[in-house]
């Protein structure tokens, strides 16, 4: 059955960003052990982690700022002549830092390499309440389509001004994690907050009359 209606609209996107400096971090980061005594390389793996816990206390980070997210214990095996053989054991004890001295985050990092991480999972700039600023990125997404429309709507030289008849959000961003591996500890390691982009996207239906 022919819509009139729907025969005459037209629909464009819409997008808009606002750039804000980040006020949170999180580290990510583990302790790896490996080896051939399962009872052994989960006492090593410990006393490291306890070392890196205790070493990031000492430099003013809260207890309830370092939580653990993972541990696991499993077998490692490695293919030989295309028969598998056992190897040993892996351990691995992760734990993430937050912190909101953004500044210290190269510190923070080389100060647990030093103690006994040997792997950097990840390394996140947060901000905790971003709906202001999605909010803005949304009323610069609807000029942006409003804008758009206009230009087509004097392209095809239409009488009258198109009107908003339907708009859909798209989606919402969330901030870009930076990921590291964790090196030899050769001085501090520079580490950027930079700045989270926000952006929003809309599908903006103009009934044209």
């Amino acid at each position: 059955m022919y819509n009139e209606q729907e025969a005459r609209t037209i629909t464009v996107f819409g997008e808009g960003a606002v750039k804000v400096s980040p006020s949170t971090v999180h580290i990510v980061l583990s302790v790896i052990s490996r080896g051939t005594e399962l009872a052994e390389i989960q006492q090593e793996n410990a006393r490291r982690m306890n070392q890196v816990i205790q070493s990031l206390q000492k430099a003013g980070i809260a207890e309830t700022s370092i939580q653990t997210i993972d541990f696991q214990i499993r077998p490692v095996y490695e293919y030989i002549n295309g028969e598998q053989r056992f190897q040993g054991y892996e351990v691995i004890n992760s734990i993430r830092i937050t912190s909101n001295e953004l500044s210290r985050t190269g510190e923070l990092v080389d100060l647990a390499v030093k103690n006994g991480a040997n792997q950097i999972g990840s390394i996140e700039f947060t901000m905790p309440d971003q709906d202001e600023q999605y909010q803005q990125a949304l009323v610069l997404a609807l000029q942006d389509a409003e804008t758009k429309m206009i230009t087509i709507g004097t392209s095809l030289k239409l009488q009258n001004r198109p009107i908003p008849m339907k708009i859909e959000e798209q989606h919402t961003s969330q901030p870009v994690a930076f990921r590291a591996m964790a090196m030899a500890d050769t001085g501090r390691t520079p580490i950027e907050s930079g700045t989270i982009t926000i952006s929003a996207s809309l599908q903006v239906k103009y009934q044209i009359v």
